[in-house]
């Protein structure tokens, strides 16, 4: 016979499939809870996966497939109302629900391997509440396996340098490398990195303002490359053309050990500095013939592999094409209309947490809409998306 009081019986309740959350305090109190707290959760993702936004469509989600709910969960005071919903994911810890989130990607996906890790901020517009700024989160994303990997508030009273190495913090980074904007170009930053036995490439903008200027003259003077050439200096470069959208897209990419013009202090100030990059960009668009060239330069702690690096660098998007572009085109997540601020982050994480289910299923050749509408319309297949064992 359990020893468990109610409170604590119904703090639990978590299916197996969502089991690495089991340890998330429920922020619940008193003795009049009428419904477990894994099945608040369980059914906020279903609902999410299906087609749902926000606390009254997960209400909505749950009456209407109640019977079929009822083969996984107990539910033995019915279906949790949209007040339940709101008030769970407005109480619950953001920063412990996004450990259990890392939990529940490593169990789900085990180690990584190695690979690149974007590290980028998403703002969702239309979360401000009163005086309050919108919400803006920072997202780490494995572009190879194409999974969001954890999030993080960054505070309106800072900005994203601060919110970052806490980010690299709550991850294991060794033997992957990490990209990052020109925000996140900074020593500190690189240093952890490096400390934490994994590489970097970072987007060298102008919040660097001389050291921005000394190595743009340095890739626009022939004479300086040449004498670093002449001075056994590695350089690697690769050209890659695309055509489509209507336009030419070519981009060279040079890569080089060249740093010794730099100064000492300076140099050494980055740690595990390797090489220097520098993309150019030259795009032609075909019905107009207007075309237009644009440079881009890097700070890599990967040796001058022009090829490699090219690679990488364009990987960094994914977090924006496959991420973020599809949590506000397919989710509308920028039009969420959930303000209450730790509701927003939690509900943001359930996004991702459904993102990376969906993604992960290699049976159902659809895309991510298509998936959830399918979800939506075939109880069988939502089962198979999230794993679930009938009680």
């Amino acid at each position: 016979m359990s020893n468990k009081t109610r409170s604590e019986q119904f703090a639990g309740g978590f299916p197996d499939n969502i089991q690495p959350f089991s340890i998330l305090t429920d922020p619940r109190t008193g003795r009049n809870k009428q419904h477990y707290f894994g099945e608040i959760i369980f059914i906020a993702l279903a609902a999410i996966i299906c087609q749902c936004e926000g606390f009254d469509d997960m209400e909505r989600f749950a009456k209407n497939k109640v019977k079929w709910l009822k083969k996984f969960l107990k539910l033995p005071n019915g279906i949790p109302s949209d007040d339940t919903f709101r008030r769970v994911f407005s109480c619950i810890n953001p920063k412990q629900f996004n450990a259990c989130f890392i939990e529940f990607v490593r169990h789900s996906h085990g180690e990584l391997s190695e690979q690149l890790i974007a590290i980028d901020g998403k703002a969702l517009r239309h979360s401000f509440d009163g005086e309050r700024k919108h919400l803006h989160l920072l997202s780490a994303y494995a572009c190879e396996q194409g999974i969001s990997l954890a999030q993080l508030e960054v505070d309106t009273k800072s900005n994203e340098i601060l919110a970052i190495p806490e980010l690299l913090d709550l991850l294991n980074i060794e033997g992957h490398t990490i990209s990052l904007d020109a925000m996140g170009c900074q020593k500190k930053i690189a240093r952890q990195i490096d400390f934490s036995y994994a590489d970097y490439i970072l987007a060298l903008k102008g919040n660097h303002p001389h050291l921005y200027q000394r190595v743009e003259e340095f890739f626009s003077s022939g004479g300086a490359l040449k004498y670093a050439k002449d001075q056994g200096c590695i350089f690697s470069s690769t050209e890659i053309e695309n055509k489509g959208h209507g336009r030419i897209e070519r981009r060279v990419v040079l890569a080089t050990n060249a740093l010794l013009w730099i100064d000492k202090n300076e140099r050494e100030s980055w740690h595990g500095l390797k090489s220097l990059v520098c993309v150019e960009s030259y795009r032609e668009e075909i019905s107009t013939a207007k075309s237009s060239t644009e440079r881009r330069y890097y700070l890599t702690s990967h040796e001058p592999d022009a090829e490699k690096l090219q690679r990488l660098i364009r990987q960094h998007w994914a977090i924006e094409n496959s991420c973020h572009w599809v949590l506000d085109v397919v989710w509308d997540e920028d039009a969420s209309r959930i303000r209450n601020e730790n509701a927003a982050q939690n509900v943001a994480l359930l996004r991702k947490m459904a993102l990376n289910i969906l993604k992960s299923d290699t049976t159902v050749k659809d895309t991510i809409r298509g998936k959830r509408l399918q979800a939506a319309f075939n109880e069988n297949l939502l089962a198979q998306f999230l794993h679930l064992k009938v009680r």
